[in-house]
């Protein structure tokens, strides 16, 4: 007879000791490098769990981990609130409810101060059923296309794309080498003004100015503790652990970095972006005058040609435009990313509704 699902929680407190006892498991509910940064996280509720396990018969079947975080209300009142960050479950045991047990236990732990973003079609469907999660925003942007990828974008999507993978890649490599053909009889004006930012009082004070109507209100402090704490690795190969946790943890090509405008010797202008692969995505973006945005396009137009970039993923509507008169992709597409938000929590804070929220917001930023 089959003893009765277990819910174990793990607390910031455990979180070291617990990994150290599971790492050599065949299945891992977290990896060292987000053990790290929990750990480390300057807005961290000690208070609350980082991490559900389902067991059944002793047997890990299903896990959720959590991403602590927290918003400033209108009142000033610091609200500590969670992203869903990482549910998994095993094969043998899907479709038969475990995910959403533990979903319900999370939810009733922090009284649906729950946020969600970066989910999946099975994941919007089970989260629209419920009553504790409202389906409240939806984060509009542009997708750019820069270089041929038809192999890695086509053959993830579909068998048939599959078994022709290498058909496809000889397109890529064909079209492309037209691309770099091209781009020698163009010279793209560099932003001579974009230099690496320092993350210190000045730069801070500028991050604060242009973040009045942000709901999640970043600091200097926390950007150095992204870049400080990574949850992915650049690496040639697959990490051992890829095998065993299942959420990435390298990539052949995974970079972070923040620039700035410096005029008369003060900041204009802030710019966080990552590259994954071949991917670029422009998490935060701050600047003066329209002056300062075209520096930044000129800038991100050259990261993309230096760094073969394929896509290219922004929200500021201003650089969207900047950006679509340079030309120089092959196709375009709006892009959009949904938010879901506890009930409980919108009801008592409405202005979460018209507060902006930035494509870096929740665990985006660091995957």
């Amino acid at each position: 007879m089959d003893e009765p699902l277990k819910i174990k929680r793990i607390y910031l407190s455990e979180l070291q000791s617990f990994y150290e006892k599971e790492k050599n498991n065949s299945i891992l509910p977290i990896s060292f490098k987000r053990v790290q940064s929990y750990i480390h996280n300057p807005r961290a509720n000690q208070d609350l769990p980082v991490l559900y396990i389902a067991y059944l018969n002793d047997e890990m079947i299903s896990y959720r981990s959590v991403f602590q975080d927290s918003f400033e209300s209108n009142e000033g009142e610091r609200i500590s609130i969670v992203w869903i960050s990482g549910s998994w479950t095993h094969p043998e045991f899907r479709k038969k409810g475990y995910s959403r047990i533990i979903l319900d236990e999370l939810s009733r732990d922090y009284q649906q101060h729950i946020f969600i973003s970066n989910y999946g079609n099975l994941s919007f469907s089970l989260y629209s059923k419920r009553q504790d999660l409202i389906n409240f925003r939806f984060l509009n942007g542009h997708r750019f296309y820069y270089r041929f990828s038809l192999a890695e974008i086509l053959s993830a999507r579909n068998k048939f794309f599959a078994k022709t993978k290498f058909i496809l890649s000889s397109m890529d490599v064909l079209g492309n080498i037209f691309i770099d053909c091209k781009k020698l009889f163009h010279k793209n004006k560099n932003a001579l003004s974009v230099e690496s930012a320092t993350f210190n009082d000045e730069l801070n004070e500028f991050i604060t100015k242009h973040q009045y109507n942000s709901l999640f209100k970043r600091n200097t402090k926390e950007f150095q503790w992204v870049f400080d704490f990574p949850w992915v690795e650049q690496a040639d190969n697959d990490n051992e652990i890829d095998r065993r946790y299942h959420f990435t943890t390298s990539a052949k090509r995974f970079v972070k970095k923040a620039v700035t405008i410096r005029k008369n010797n003060q900041i204009h202008g802030f710019l966080l972006y990552s590259i994954k692969n071949q991917s670029m995505n422009i998490h935060y973006i701050f600047y003066e005058t329209d002056i300062e945005k075209e520096e930044f396009a000129k800038y991100i137009y050259s990261m993309i040609q230096k760094e073969k970039i394929s896509t290219l993923v922004l929200t500021d509507q201003k650089l969207i435009d900047s950006m679509k008169k340079k030309k120089g992709y092959i196709f375009s597409k709006n892009w959009t990313k949904g938010y879901f938000v506890g009930k409980k929590l919108l009801e008592k804070y409405p202005e979460i509704k018209s507060k902006e929220i930035f494509m870096g917001d929740g665990d985006t930023i660091f995957t």
